[in-house]
C-alpha cells in the first residue's frame, strides 16, 4: 500500500459514519483501515450525543483519529486540523494502513487535502494601534513593503483593510503573511478517492427529524448541562454548534422543549444545504444516493474504490 486515502463526505444525516464502517470492513477491517474524523464538533471531548459521535463498542475495534482532541471551550482551527489530521494520515501510512476520512466539515476537508494557511486570529488591539499610526500620518503601505514586500506589491496603497490585516499578522507572529500562505497551501501527497453522499430532500428531512428525537431521548440536554459546567462562556465551542445551542436556550428558559427541537431540525436542514453547496464544488467527489441504504452503497462504493485505486 502506498499513500492511498479514502474519504466519505457530504451533508449531515446522510449515513456517512455507517458507510465508512461498512467500507472499512470491505477493505480489510481494523487491521487494514483506520478512521480519521473530519468534524469540527467531534473534536471536543464530552460532545458525544450532540455530534452523533461513534463511541465505545460501536467502533467495532477500529482506531478513530481526530476525535476527542481537546476539552470543551478550547479553541481549534482548520489550520490545526490540517497539521494534526495530516500527521495522523502519515502515521497510518507508515504502519501500512489506509486512512478513511469521514465527516462533513468542508473547511477541514479542504485543509486536510489541499492545505490552508493558518494566520493568527485577529486582534482588535493590534488593529486599533495600526489604525492610530495611520491616523497620525504614518504610511502603512510603506511599512508593509519593508516587512512583506511581496504582499505590498499585490495590495493597493488605498486598500487599508488588507494592509492592516497583513501588518496585523506580522505584528502578532513576526512572520510575513505571504510566507504563511506559501507554507500552508501545500496539498497533501496522497492518492485520494472521495465518495460524497446525498439524498432526496424529503428523505433527508425525515432523517434529521428522527435523529433529533433520538438525541433528545439519549440525553442531549443533560450532556449540554455537563458541557456548560466546563466552559467559561455558554457560546464557547462546542456549545455554539446546532443542538447544543438550542439546549442552552432551553436551559435558560428562552425556548420550550418542543420549540427547541423544531429549531434544531430547522438549523440542521440549513446546515445540510450549506454542506451540499460546499461539497458540490469538490471536483474529486463521486456522488452516491444515500437513500439506497448502507448495504447497497457499500457495494457501489467498494467497486468504485477498487477501480480508482488500481489506476
Amino acid at each position: 500500500m502506498g499513500r492511498e486515502l479514502i474519504a466519505v463526505v457530504g451533508p449531515t444525516c446522510t449515513g456517512k459514519g455507517a458507510l465508512a464502517l461498512a467500507l472499512a470492513d470491505a477493505l480489510g477491517g481494523p487491521a487494514a483501515v483506520s478512521i480519521v474524523a473530519c468534524d469540527s464538533a467531534k473534536i471536543y471531548r464530552g460532545a458525544d450525543v450532540g455530534t452523533a459521535k461513534i463511541t465505545g463498542a460501536a467502533r467495532r475495534g477500529y482506531e478513530f483519529f481526530m476525535v476527542d482532541v481537546v476539552e470543551a471551550g478550547a479553541p481549534y482551527s482548520a489550520g490545526r486540523y490540517m497539521s494534526e489530521g495530516r500527521a495522523a494520515c502519515e502515521a497510518l501510512w507508515r504502519r501500512g494502513k489506509l486512512p478513511l476520512v469521514v465527516g462533513g466539515t468542508g473547511l477541514y476537508f479542504r485543509a486536510l487535502l489541499d492545505g490552508i494557511c493558518e494566520a493568527p486570529p485577529g486582534d482588535a488591539a493590534v488593529r486599533a494601534a495600526l489604525r492610530a499610526r495611520e491616523a497620525a500620518g504614518e504610511d502603512l503601505h510603506k511599512y508593509l513593503s519593508e516587512v512583506d514586500a511581496e504582499a505590498a506589491a499585490h495590495i493597493a496603497p488605498a486598500d487599508t483593510k488588507r494592509i492592516v490585516r497583513a501588518l496585523e499578522v506580522f505584528e502578532l507572529s513576526g512572520i510575513p503573511l505571504t510566507k504563511i500562505h506559501k507554507k500552508g497551501n501545500r496539498p497533501l501527497e496522497a492518492d485520494e478517492v472521495v465518495v460524497a453522499l446525498d439524498g432526496p430532500r424529503r428523505w433527508l428531512r425525515e432523517r434529521i427529524e428522527l435523529r433529533t428525537r433520538r438525541m433528545l431521548a439519549a440525553g442531549l440536554l443533560a450532556e449540554t448541562r455537563e458541557l456548560l459546567a466546563q466552559v467559561e462562556r455558554p457560546e464557547a465551542p462546542p456549545l455554539n454548534a446546532i443542538g447544543y445551542r438550542q439546549m442552552v436556550q432551553l436551559l435558560r428558559g428562552e425556548l420550550d422543549e418542543e420549540t427547541a427541537a423544531a429549531h434544531v431540525v430547522g438549523q440542521t436542514r440549513r446546515l445540510a444545504k450549506r454542506q451540499r453547496t460546499w461539497f458540490k464544488r469538490e471536483a474529486r467527489a463521486k456522488w452516491l444516493d444515500a437513500a439506497k441504504g448502507t448495504d447497497a452503497l457499500v457495494d457501489e462504493a467498494a467497486k468504485l474504490l477498487r477501480t480508482r485505486l488500481k489506476k
